[in-house]
């Protein structure tokens, strides 16, 4: 958003950078520790517990559930990515109490991964969402780890909410492992 078309290549390093530092602190100065806990006590006990984890976000928020499966793939927890909103709504009709579901959206509005936030919800799993404060979508999670960020959810390519996101991630599996 700072970045002007006139700008030299130095002038857009220094913003690009200063905007996902800015990001970054924000979210350290607001974070929820008591959700981070609820939330990697939720997928250590889905795991030990032999429950599924299952890991959905759509465009760039798919990218993240990815990184988030290979993560957890890294500490011998089996997890399923799905950026396709059909496989997820099938997933989500499979799952049981117990079972972890991470929802991954900058803008909490995508109509898919909250229809399926619902459907997860009446089959009793647990709903983490890592999504937008005061959202559709951010009302239908148990566990919500807000990824409240002033970059607007309709830029064409966020960068600093899809950064936000994988440290969130990177911040929940650290957890889970020292579990």
């Amino acid at each position: 958003r700072s970045v002007d078309a006139d700008d030299k290549t130095s002038d857009v390093l220094v913003k690009v950078i200063d905007n996902s530092v800015a990001a970054f602190l924000q979210y350290r100065n607001t974070a929820s520790s008591p959700a981070i806990e609820q939330a990697s006590q939720a997928i250590f006990s889905a795991w030990k517990n032999k429950k599924r984890l299952e890991i959905y976000g759509v465009g760039n928020s798919g990218v993240v559930a990815q990184d988030a499966q290979h993560k957890f793939f890294r500490l011998g927890i089996t997890s399923q990515a799905s950026s396709d909103a059909h496989i997820q709504a099938l997933g989500a009709t499979m799952l049981q109490p117990e079972d972890c579901l991470i929802l991954i959206s900058n803008s909490g509005r995508t109509r898919d991964l909250i229809d399926i936030a619902e459907i997860a919800n009446q089959r009793g799993a647990i709903v983490i969402g890592i999504t937008s404060s005061h959202t559709p979508l951010s009302e239908k999670t148990k566990i919500l780890l807000a990824a409240d960020n002033p970059e607007g959810s309709d830029q064409y390519s966020p960068m600093a909410s899809r950064l936000l996101h994988l440290l969130i991630i990177d911040i929940l599996a650290t957890s889970v492992a020292l579990k």
